[in-house]
Parts: C-alpha cells; structure tokens; sequence
C-alpha cells in the first residue's frame, strides 16, 4: 500500500515552542540561528559569537557550560538552517525589529 504525501497546514501555538525559538543571549527570536556542535544549544549568530570572542576565560556554552572547542571555539559554531527555516516560516517578520509577540 501506497503512502500519501501530502502536506496539510499543521496549526502551531507559537507559544508552545517558543522557548526553542529564542535565543537566549539577546532574549529575541534568533537570527541565523547556529548551534555549538558539543550540546547543540542554539543561539543567534552573531550573539553566540560575541559571546565566544568576548570571553578571555575558557569558551563555554552560556545554557549548560559546556567547553566549545578550545583551540579554535568558532570552528564548534554551525549553522542551523533548519532551525532557522522553521523560525522564517513560523514568524515571517521576525527579523523586522526582532521583537517578541
């Protein structure tokens, strides 16, 4: 038997999965959001390498302290396009202002 693939509109409550769509430096939605590699918390881009750049101590993620890459910490840092799909899809006009709803 054949399984369809078609794609219906899924109702989403924004609110339900917000907290996974905020980054948590800036405290608005993320903007090319970008994951460490060690723990795969996600943060906006330009946040998480500031954050990274700043620190003169040893690099660590700022939600659960994990070590980022030593050496090289920015090499730890990589795009999540699909996070950031789901944000562009999900909130269209969030890169306008970044306000929060």
């Amino acid at each position: 038997m054949a399984v369809s693939h078609r794609q219906f509109p899924v109702p989403v409550k924004v609110a339900a999965i917000n907290e996974h769509l905020v980054c948590r430096l800036c405290a608005g939605y993320m903007i090319e959001a970008t994951v460490i590699v060690e723990c795969l918390h996600a943060f906006c881009r330009s946040c998480i390498v500031k954050h990274v750049t700043k620190s003169e101590e040893k690099h660590c993620c700022p939600t659960c302290n994990v070590l980022i890459r030593e050496a090289q910490p920015l090499e730890g840092l990589r795009l999540d396009r699909t996070l950031q799909e789901i944000i562009d899809k999900l909130l269209p006009h969030a890169r306008e202002g970044n306000m929060l709803s």
